[in-house]
């Protein structure tokens, strides 16, 4: 008797391990968790001069900035349009964060994400209205390339001042390189 008690214990023991093991296999990890950061489409443009422009945007599901380097889990398809996606997503839901200028012989692209993918269609997706404020700043860095200019310019004209005062000719042109 004590040996079918002992079967009948270490069955149960067999099964609640077996009912754990399926429940924990069976709930959602981190590795199955949702992309932090999913890409959408805000709009298209009509064709004109023969092209087409898809606006797209994102959602970041997380409360801090998330990088993904263009490359495998943040690519374009097909490939010749990669380099105009972001790299740098800030918290929240962004709409018309940068385009992409499309050869009208395309009828679509598509952006993935993480596993995230969006397809922008030339005659399918939303339309833009006559209102949508296009990014100005292409890939998010136009700027970061403004302030740098504008660094490089200010630091040129100090240098040429500083000319001038050390020779005393402040006011004139500088001489002439040629």
């Amino acid at each position: 008797m004590r040996g079918t008690r002992a079967r009948g214990t270490s069955t149960r023991s067999a099964v609640t391990v077996a009912i754990g093991a399926a429940v924990v296999l069976a709930t959602p990890g981190a590795a199955a968790a949702a992309d932090p950061v999913a890409p959408l489409v805000s709009c298209v443009t009509a064709v004109q001069d023969g092209y087409w422009t898809a606006i797209f945007g994102y959602t970041n599901s997380t409360s801090v900035t998330q990088s993904q380097p263009v490359g495998g889990d943040n690519d374009f398809d097909p490939d010749l349009f990669n380099g105009a996606q972001v790299e740098t997503f800030a918290p929240g839901t962004h709409h018309a964060v940068f385009t992409v200028r499309v050869p009208s012989a395309y009828s679509s692209i598509q952006w993935e994400l993480y596993d995230s993918r969006v397809t922008a269609y030339r005659t399918g997706s939303t339309a833009c209205p006559s209102s949508t404020q296009l990014p100005a700043d292409g890939n998010g860095w136009g700027w970061a390339m403004g302030l740098g200019g504008s660094a490089v310019l200010g630091a040129g004209a100090l240098v040429v001042e500083a000319w001038h005062r050390r020779r005393g000719t402040a006011g004139t042109a500088p001489p002439s390189m040629g």
